[in-house]
């Protein structure tokens, strides 16, 4: 497993290189185009600093799918077990996740500790206080389905195209009702109609859910590697 690790560690370095530099371009760029010190400027710096949470979610996930896909078969190829690369698998992300985690907490905290001006969309940059197992727990998720969007491309190219494009347009289309409603105040609407019970519950309802996939997801990743052709 140590050496399945390491392995896939020489490819994380370098993806989570790609990401934290990312952070660092939009902090830098929202300095440059006058974000911190004028609400009134709003620009792609400032959107992709609101919405970096969810930009780290779709990075897991494409990272997910090459490691279970190009990594997982050149790694067997190599002469790795199955059971051993499983394992290295889920350090890989458990070590994303862990990373990542920190870069978020960081990204949220930096804007009021380099006393920003307070924006609508800065809210995003919150949205898992107060649930702080909660981020992982979302990162791991999509790395979980990255990895078996991968494995079912593998098998099936027409369903794992099928299903890597409905994950992303899905992640697409939560992140912009995300901004949306950080934008018009949506959310607080909903929360006034009859039917507000039901999203003060939601969140619960995403957890359970989120929780019951990952489980059953690691168990269908096990599956399909242990019986994985290398091609």
């Amino acid at each position: 497993m140590v050496k399945s690790f390491r392995f896939l560690l020489n490819y994380s370095w370098v993806n989570l290189g790609a990401i934290f530099g990312f952070a660092a371009i939009v902090i830098v760029g929202c300095y440059v185009t006058g974000v911190p010190d004028n609400p009134s400027v709003g620009n792609l710096f400032e959107t992709y600093y609101a919405m970096f949470p969810t930009m780290i979610l779709l990075c897991l996930f494409l990272y997910a799918f090459a490691m279970c896909t190009n990594n997982l078969n050149m790694g067997l190829s190599m002469g790795a077990r199955r059971k051993d690369f499983f394992w290295a698998v889920q350090a890989n992300m458990a070590f994303y996740a862990v990373a990542c985690w920190g870069l978020q907490l960081f990204m949220s905290a930096f804007p009021v500790f380099a006393n920003w001006e307070v924006r609508d969309k800065w809210a995003l940059l919150d949205l898992f206080d107060g649930r702080v197992w909660a981020f992982p727990l979302v990162c791991m998720v999509l790395m979980v389905l990255g990895c078996l969007s991968g494995l079912v491309l593998v098998k099936s190219k027409i369903l794992g195209t099928i299903l890597v494009t409905i994950s992303i347009f899905v992640m697409i289309f939560v992140t912009a009702f995300m901004i949306l409603s950080a934008d018009t105040g949506i959310m607080d609407y909903l929360m006034e109609t009859e039917w507000g019970w039901l999203w003060t519950t939601l969140p619960r309802i995403m957890i359970a859910v989120l929780s019951a996939g990952a489980v059953g997801g690691e168990f269908l990743i096990w599956k399909v590697v242990q019986r994985y052709v290398v091609r």
